[in-house]
């Protein structure tokens, strides 16, 4: 005659199974975070090798632009009305293709009247920064950032990184700060990449 699992066997064989899980979830997520952060490195790298071919044939980089919802649709506004507000230039992709299409940036999350989910990333470029009245934006973001070379860069992107934040400097967000992800995986920062010189931080 077979005997049954008891009541005691099957709590036993449930409390392992959640203990497996309590493991095995927490890696699964951090190595997701990773696989998305080493993603959003790579498709940074393809953009700035199109902005720099970009700007050999065009003999300057593409202003950045901005989202603006009209009703419920967007257009794009060139140049941005402020540093912190461009985003990647279309221009990469039309009407000569530099760049196939722009990259989506996996932590980039939607607002309201900001913009719509699926963007590429921040931009800021250095001759539209003096056109709005910012001459040294770029300059003074390295230098609150500890990165050399704040005179020279030309153009910067960046990722609001696993914390899905951009610290940009308000009393809300924070102080502009590196992902770092000896901090942590999922830790305060975004992710830079600087130009020309594709230095990325």
């Amino acid at each position: 005659m077979n005997r049954g699992f008891t009541l005691i066997e099957l709590l036993i064989v449930v409390a392992i199974i959640a203990i497996l899980a309590a493991i095995a979830v927490p890696n699964f997520l951090e190595a997701q975070v990773r696989s998305k952060v080493s993603r959003v490195k790579a498709d940074m790298r393809s953009t700035a090798t199109a902005l720099e071919s970009y700007a050999v044939d065009q003999n300057a980089y593409p202003p950045p632009v901005e989202y603006k919802k009209v009703g419920s649709n967007w257009i794009l506004q060139e140049p941005p009305d402020d540093v912190f507000e461009g985003f990647m230039s279309y221009r990469l992709t039309s009407p000569i293709a530099y760049i196939t299409s722009l990259p989506v940036d996996v932590f980039e999350v939607a607002e309201e009247n900001e913009h719509p989910r699926k963007v590429s990333w921040h931009y800021s470029e250095q001759k539209t920064n003096e056109n709005l009245g910012e001459p040294d934006f770029l300059r003074d973001l390295c230098d609150v950032l500890g990165v050399n070379g704040g005179s020279s860069v030309r153009w910067l992107m960046f990722s609001h990184g696993p914390d899905l934040t951009h610290q940009d400097g308000s009393a809300e967000n924070g102080d502009p700060v590196l992902y770092d992800p000896t901090n942590g995986t999922v830790s305060r920062g975004d992710i830079y990449v600087f130009g020309p010189g594709n230095i990325m931080k």
